[in-house]
């Protein structure tokens, strides 16, 4: 598997020529969902806000889809831009029940935060109540607020991990869908996102954490920048997941998640991009067994 120093080069690299492309895409994506915010929120139409969501998630599953045609070697083609109906009910589903996932464990995180921080009051609250002097109330409410803070912050710091956790665990979500496998329904690529990105969840967040230089970079320029960072790290979301599919080819082949090679055009150290017919015949010539020379015995008699 590519290291992440060669995957965000090997991004650079097939994104040369599509830049402005797609900064344009991610502009019209921003317009429309901004639009739609600002009216849902002067107008008081909630329904738009259903609508800015439903465009961002077909806006951001096109742009994958476009991103990982590249990251194959077919090149740019905006019809790739749009998918059968299926693909993006498949991908609603999914990220209604992920969302269902992640409310559902913050839910029960700020109850045991509750539960804690009111078990924690009461009992010292009543080792007061049970003879202490008055003159300890005062002490006994500024510790329990610190060791509330404390908690508060612990507890804020177990949610940040899990979540974070998550959600690099269902980050291929996207690009499983885009496979358009009719045989895995929504539930099934969460659960193949999550068997994949099993033992790989820290590399990617290590590849993510690398864009935070150009992410600082970004604010200078007004957030004009974010048009291409964006793009550049979705670029480079496509090719992890490419290399983990090679990576772990036998569970991509349980999961019915392997891609077709055909012309995906791998890091080879100096950018070259080599084609389908280049890859066989170089195939061909490692395979290749040089035959042994006949050599006549010389025990035989000449006729």
């Amino acid at each position: 598997m590519l290291s992440n120093k060669e995957i965000r080069a090997l991004s650079r690299e097939q994104l040369k020529g599509h830049w402005l492309k797609f900064a344009l895409i991610n502009l019209v994506m921003m317009i429309l969902a901004g639009g739609c915010s600002y009216i849902a929120s002067s107008k008081q139409i909630m329904s738009l806000t259903f609508v800015q969501i439903l465009l961002q998630l077909i806006i951001g599953l096109g742009i994958y889809k476009l991103l990982l045609e590249i990251a194959k070697g077919k090149g740019f083609s905006f019809s790739n831009f749009w998918q059968p109906g299926r693909v993006y009910l498949r991908y609603l589903l999914a990220t209604i029940l992920l969302t269902l996932l992640v409310f559902v464990i913050n839910l029960i995180l700020m109850a045991i935060l509750g539960a804690v921080s009111f078990s924690m009051f009461i009992g010292g609250a009543s080792s007061v109540m049970a003879g202490v002097s008055g003159e300890s109330i005062i002490p006994f409410l500024a510790s329990a607020g610190g060791g509330l803070l404390v908690l508060l912050l612990i507890v804020f710091i177990v949610m940040f991990a899990i979540n974070i956790y998550i959600t690099y665990s269902y980050m291929m979500l996207d690009l499983i869908v885009l496979g358009n496998h009719d045989d895995i329904g929504a539930i099934d690529s969460l659960g193949a996102s999550r068997k994949l990105m099993k033992g790989y969840k820290w590399r990617l967040f290590k590849l993510m954490l690398s864009f935070i230089g150009w992410a600082i970079l970004c604010i200078f320029t007004l957030g004009i920048g974010l048009l291409w960072l964006s793009t550049y790290i979705n670029m480079s979301i496509v090719n992890f997941y490419l290399e983990l599919l090679k990576e772990r080819e036998d569970l991509a082949k349980e999961l019915n998640l392997v891609e077709p090679v055909e012309a995906y055009s791998g890091y080879t150290g100096d950018y070259q991009t080599q084609d389908s017919e280049n890859v066989e015949v170089k195939a061909i010539e490692e395979v290749k067994v040089e035959e042994p020379v006949k050599t006549e015995d010389p025990t035989q008699d000449s006729e």
